[in-house]
């Protein structure tokens, strides 16, 4: 996970009821996002998670996450909410993001779902006195997807912050992955791709072929009986710039060039017959 600024201070004070957290939205006025779960009483009941703006008034504009979660929301951890069970499980996460010097957003991700677990991501920032939805990198829903977003650091010594979200989904031939970087335009008021400044990726590759067949088959040999290569994905390298086009490439993906030559040295400490190399995507 990519950390710029530091993480802001929350409210000491007690929560109120149906009050999840306080996350600080402004370094000037002291106003704060409050996350809460309206709606939901006993058991059955489904509960709403919303996002007010500590200084908004009853008019002012509230955001509603997109699933509901059940009756009973346990903490997870400081920044993380859970409830249900198996198919009905929800997790709630929250990160703020350092948009401007002295604005603050809130990255959100709820997941849910058993056999095939699937993502929403939302921006949430202050707009005209209350809260409103500024981008959303939801899932297609379509099956073996995984995705995560994040803030990174922009550029170094400033305090704001992009953010990013990394996609995967596991298919047949080939399987695909994607970063995506934003960051927020104060003049414009609204969230663009960031195409400069874009957070690290580094590829441990472990064979390049002609075909995806090739490819595939690759990865299955070096897997032998210990799943050696195991969160390895096969990859086209046409839509990656740095790479060689009309590839295909057996890769993982890592945000350091240190952890990508610990993954070449797993595989290689795991089936001999393996070496590999990294490349910077």
């Amino acid at each position: 996970m990519f950390l710029g600024a530091s993480v802001p201070a929350v409210s000491a004070e007690p929560a109120a009821q149906g009050e999840l957290k306080r996350f600080k939205a402004s370094e000037t006025t002291g106003a704060m996002y409050v996350l809460r779960s309206t709606g939901c009483h006993k058991a059955g009941d489904a509960c709403q998670l919303e996002l007010e703006l500590s200084e908004g008034t009853g008019g002012k504009q509230k955001a509603k996450l997109p699933a509901g979660m059940a009756y009973g929301i346990q903490a997870a951890s400081s920044e993380s909410w859970s409830s249900g069970e198996e198919e009905q499980n929800v997790t709630t996460s929250v990160q703020p993001v350092r948009l401007e010097a002295g604005a603050w957003g809130l990255l959100v991700t709820q997941e849910g779902g058993f056999e095939h677990v699937h993502r929403h991501h939302r921006l949430y920032v202050v707009k005209d006195g209350g809260v409103t939805e500024a981008w959303n990198g939801d899932e297609n829903f379509a099956g073996p997807e995984s995705s995560h977003v994040g803030p990174y650091p922009l550029t170094p010594g400033s305090p704001v912050e992009g953010f990013y979200r990394e996609y995967s989904f596991l298919s047949v031939e080939p399987d695909q992955w994607k970063l995506d970087a934003y960051r927020w335009d104060a003049a414009g008021r609204k969230v663009v791709k960031e195409l400069r400044n874009r957070p690290a990726r580094y590829a441990a590759i472990i064979g390049s072929f002609k075909t995806v067949q090739e490819a595939i088959a690759s990865r299955d040999s070096a897997q032998l009986d210990h799943g050696c290569a195991s969160g390895f994905l096969v990859l086209e390298t046409t839509p990656h710039k740095r790479l060689t086009p009309g590839l295909f490439i057996v890769t993982s993906i890592h945000p350091e060039k240190k952890a990508a030559e610990t993954a070449l040295k797993k595989v290689g400490a795991c089936n001999p017959k393996v070496s590999g190399y990294v490349k910077a995507l």
